[in-house]
């Protein structure tokens, strides 16, 4: 079926080349199977003319930015695709990279854990959760980098039910770098669960919600650039570079 949709909107593209009048968001906020099709949570932030298509970008609360597709006639709305050019250019992916760069001022990177290598000149923030293999493995990648800082963001996924304690209690110690260490190397914590801690993690889930981290490991580079999961060529290539 979405093999049948996309066809159909491809063959929009090419062929139906017309436009409405007004203004583009204000065009698709109206549009039915815009009003029908998406949550009254989810707001429309940007709307761009692409030709017979409108570009649809789209913020979720729980779960950030996204891109969608709807052509103009309001019979066809394409969510979940990916849109490519004649040069086989992945125009979603450009795109979604572009609306989901992070305003790195309005991190507080003073409520992360901050572990510094060598002069710490590369800035790198990772959003993780302690039982997340993908995330240990990150980590113990890093361990032979050099010359960056760190700054982890403890984010507890659903499907590891033992990681919202453990996080609370690396918040709660006194040297949470050591703390996190243990954890991620399944020893044992060496602090309890507090108060404190308590918020702190709500605070990193906050953080979390603003960037819209659906998953973990995520980085976020110097520039608010994302790095999704153990990319270790994207994340080599930024520290070396």
């Amino acid at each position: 079926m979405k093999k049948i949709l996309f066809a159909v909107l491809l063959s929009l593209v090419v062929s139906h080349p017309f436009c409405i009048a007004g203004e583009p968001l204000e065009d698709v906020k109206e549009l039915g199977i815009v009003k029908s099709m998406l949550s009254a949570k989810v707001e429309i932030v940007d709307v761009r003319d692409i030709g017979s298509l409108y570009e649809v970008v789209l913020k979720d609360p729980a779960k950030g930015k996204k891109i969608c597709y709807v052509t103009k006639d309001g019979a066809y709305l394409l969510f979940g695709g990916n849109l490519f050019d004649k040069n086989k250019v992945n125009l979603t992916q450009v795109r979604y990279a572009e609306v989901t760069k992070v305003d790195l001022s309005r991190i507080p990177l003073n409520d992360a854990i901050e572990i510094k290598r060598g002069n710490g000149a590369k800035k790198l923030i990772m959003f993780s959760d302690v039982e997340c293999p993908f995330c240990r493995k990150a980590y113990d990648w890093l361990k032979n980098q050099t010359n960056y800082t760190l700054y982890v963001f403890l984010i507890p996924l659903d499907i590891h039910p033992k990681a919202a304690g453990k996080s609370v209690q690396i918040l709660c110690a006194q040297n949470r770098e050591t703390a996190l260490e243990n954890a991620q190397s399944d020893k044992d914590i060496g602090s309890e669960k507090c108060e404190a801690g308590e918020k702190m993690l709500a605070g990193h889930k906050a953080v979390a919600g603003e960037v819209g981290v659906e998953g973990t490991p995520l980085f976020l580079t110097d520039t608010g650039a994302r790095i999704t999961g153990f990319n270790t060529p994207n994340l080599e290539n930024y520290l070396k570079n």
